[in-house]
């Protein structure tokens, strides 16, 4: 009774015989697809840097659009009969002039010379994401491209959704900031009035000021803004990696991502007829965390040896208690696929939130913050008004 029962995915021979003989019994084998090899960690700063700045979430934001274009007009010539070749050769039209057509156009080629689309993708993580590499990669093989793209066009249309809800969590704190940034250039303004006693000095007074501030709120934002660049120029981003999982809710945010991404990819797997080994493989891979990539082997040897996907999860910790128990549950019903999609979603929303507290807890920070420091100004510029009204009534 306490014996513990092996996973109910396919093995991975088993898999293979199954895609070997058609349903009449004669050998139907499908087109061998090269494993898309995930690029080595380069050690030029360089190179580290371009690839950070293409993850960047705000070139992310810019490039959306090409990328869903390029995946809806592949999905639609897919559905429509044209074959793989004269897809790209089409959508990579105007390659002389856009970097994203002339890697279409790379991809393309290597395609025509024999390689897996995953594989040719994955020469270019600049403009595909690993998650979607992977997704491709498991509908090669199961021969389930056209439905992965349907998937894909969904999933990039929702998580540019979620950009748009991230950036519009920080516009509140802006219309403060500048708010704040004005009024203290007029506190500034009055108290050079007071000194020159004439109201010639207040433009002068109130336009370096604003331009002073406005200088200073600018190199914090680029500051911000090119600190994954500068991680990455150090070599300092797997650190960083693991170091931000343990900060409070932000961490809360990148592992609930992470869960995303392996429930995403993995559901997509084993709904596309993967074996639950490659299949695991590819939603760490998915996940782009290093530490989780590098326990892929042993975590497949697991599965293996005849642990259960569930277990196989715990231990890499992936998910927490609740929804580990849930796809417990699922594998054990035979629903593990449509589970998995739930908590994709489920996951990414929680990050959001946690995301949301993050950006709550700044915004009260930087309230109490200019508040304190105009409220001082306030009563600094109270304190000289009183000083000169002495000294007139003294002279």
């Amino acid at each position: 009774m306490n014996e513990r029962q092996p996973s109910r995915m396919t093995p991975p021979a088993q898999a293979e015989r199954s895609q070997e003989r058609s349903p009449g019994g004669t050998s139907a084998r499908r087109p061998m697809v090269r494993t898309a090899q995930r690029p080595q960690a380069s050690s030029d700063a360089r190179e580290r840097v371009a690839r950070a700045w293409a993850r960047h979430p705000l070139v992310a934001m810019a490039r959306h659009r090409r990328r869903l274009t390029f995946y809806v007009g592949l999905h639609s010539m897919l559905k429509a009969g044209v074959p793989l070749s004269i897809a790209f050769t089409e959508l990579s039209r105007g390659a002389d002039k856009d970097s994203f057509r002339r890697a279409v156009a790379q991809v393309g080629a290597a395609v025509a010379q024999g390689a897996g689309l995953a594989e040719a993708m994955r020469r270019h993580p600049a403009w595909f994401e690993p998650q979607v590499v992977a997704a491709l990669e498991a509908a090669e093989v199961s021969g389930t491209l056209e439905h992965a793209l349907a998937s894909i066009i969904e999933r990039q249309e929702a998580l540019h959704k979620l950009r748009w809800r991230t950036l519009s969590l920080c516009l509140y704190p802006a219309y403060l900031l500048a708010a704040f940034m004005i009024g203290g250039a007029f506190l500034d303004g009055a108290g050079s009035v007071q000194k020159a006693q004439s109201l010639d000095a207040l433009p002068l007074a109130l336009t370096g000021s604003l331009s002073v501030r406005l200088i200073k709120v600018t190199v914090i934002a680029l500051t911000g803004l090119s600190f994954p660049l500068a991680l990455a120029a150090l070599g300092l981003e797997d650190r960083w990696a693991r170091l931000r999982l343990r900060l409070p809710l932000l961490g809360t945010f990148y592992r609930r991502t992470q869960a995303s991404r392996f429930c995403q990819v993995l559901g997509s797997c084993l709904g596309a007829g993967l074996d639950a080994a490659r299949s695991l493989q590819l939603a760490l891979e998915a996940t782009g965390d290093v530490e989780l990539q590098s326990r892929a082997a042993p975590a497949v040897q697991r599965l293996r040896d005849g642990a259960t996907l569930t277990d196989v999860v715990e231990w890499l910790d992936v998910l927490d208690g609740e929804a580990l128990r849930q796809v417990a549950t699922a594998e054990r019903t035979g629903h593990l696929q449509p589970l998995l999609q739930q908590q994709a979603k489920a996951q990414s929303e929680s990050g959001l939130r946690a995301l949301q507290v993050v950006v709550g807890i700044a915004i009260a920070v930087l309230v109490v913050f200019l508040i304190v420091t105009n409220i001082f100004r306030v009563f600094e510029s109270q304190r000289e008004y009183f000083r000169s009204l002495e000294e007139l009534g003294r002279g």
